[in-house]
């Protein structure tokens, strides 16, 4: 090998990068990492699981919401509050679930049992219809209370709901109109649990009633049974919802109810007390806010309504001290009360007025009453 044939360096030569890319495992993993989260969210937040969640609503104030014309008013420390429950309304989805599932306020049931064989629409225009109702016999069962005559009419309860499983079915159809209970006359839907639950279950009813558009007369026979689940849990049914035909109340004064969009049955109690304590002078929940939850019937008799351990949670987080429930439903409502309320049954409105005089309210003063002229 001759000189020119080789160069001279001071030293040897570096060596070639590898400019090739190669992922870093670490940030792989995080890119990797934050994609299923991503993914798990996304899957989790589509999916909708069919089941309803009662939370704890709110405890509102009823004499904002109630409005007397035709009588003398009194001003009152202390409020009559009417308790709610937030109702789902529509299928939560997988994380929706999973916290409520978690959450002991809250209570999780399957959207069969719920329902029914109803649609989300029939029930709400039902509860819609309850409220309506309940409204009414409040403001009457409130009048007579103070001694004011309320004629009531109505032409029969309609059945507007059949439960698929209960005795009813097949017998019973929606959109029939009960008359007459074993050849007694209803004028209204409340006579149809009156009589069913004044019975033992297993008593055979026969019903008078006037079918499609034939107006077809039939007397159709059905037998009660003990309820396993919900509002009448232990006492005997027979599965339909009724509301009274052409319900007419003959009022002396003019009394309005704004409860927003609230509905369903269960705030009949608070009102009719509210109404009384705005018509009396003094404070017949003796400058204090207590609860009240529990359904009014035409017989002046408090009947049972759902979610009230959520209903006494709302009561409780209002500073509520007191509650008054149906007796059916204490044991739930002392579930949620802690030490701080104390928890009341109540069978009817004289036992309710009495509770809360023996707790240091006013008394009522039922005078003569003054009539619209």
């Amino acid at each position: 090998m001759s000189p020119s044939d080789e160069t001279e360096l001071t030293e040897p030569p570096a060596p070639v990068a590898d400019t090739r890319w190669r992922p870093n495992p670490v940030r792989v993993a995080i890119i990797l990492g934050l994609l299923v989260v991503l993914v798990t969210v996304l899957v989790g937040t589509a999916i909708r699981l069919p089941y309803v969640i009662f939370s704890p609503g709110r405890a509102t104030d009823v004499r904002p919401i109630i409005t007397v014309e035709g009588a003398r008013t009194y001003p009152s420390r202390g409020d009559v509050l009417f308790l709610t429950v937030s109702v789902s309304n529509q299928r939560p989805n997988l994380w929706r679930f999973l916290q409520a599932s978690l959450d002991e306020n809250s209570k999780v049931i399957g959207e069969r049992e719920y329902l029914g064989h109803s649609t989300p629409q029939q029930d709400r225009r039902l509860n819609q219809a309850l409220m309506t109702e309940s409204q009414d016999v409040a403001k009457a069962e409130a009048l007579e209370y103070l001694g004011y005559d309320v004629p009531v009419t109505g032409s029969g309860a309609l059945v507007v709901e059949v439960s698929a499983d209960g005795p009813a079915a097949g017998h019973l159809r929606r959109g029939d109109l009960i008359t007459a209970i074993d050849g007694r006359p209803v004028q209204r839907a409340d006579q149809i649990g009156t009589a069913v639950r004044a019975a033992p279950a297993g008593t055979t009813f026969t019903f008078s009633v006037t079918r499609g558009r034939a107006r077809d007369r039939l007397e159709v026979p059905v037998t009660s049974r003990l309820a396993t689940s919900g509002e009448l849990r232990g006492r005997p049914f027979i599965g339909i919802a009724p509301v009274t035909k052409d319900l007419r109340y003959e009022y002396a004064v003019d009394i309005t109810i704004d409860p927003g969009a609230v509905s369903g049955p269960s705030a009949g109690l608070a009102f009719t007390l509210a109404i009384i304590d705005e018509m009396t002078p003094g404070s017949l929940t003796a400058g204090r806010p207590v609860a009240v939850t529990g359904t009014i019937e035409a017989d002046g008799t408090v009947g049972d309504v759902g979610g009230v351990a959520q209903k006494t949670v709302a009561a409780r987080r209002a500073g509520a001290r007191l509650m008054l429930v149906p007796p059916g439903e204490a044991a739930d409502a002392r579930s949620r009360a802690g030490g701080s309320i104390r928890v009341v049954p109540v069978r009817t409105l004289d036992e309710a007025v009495r509770v809360l005089v023996a707790s240091g309210g006013r008394a009522p003063e039922r005078a003569e009453p003054q009539r619209v002229a």
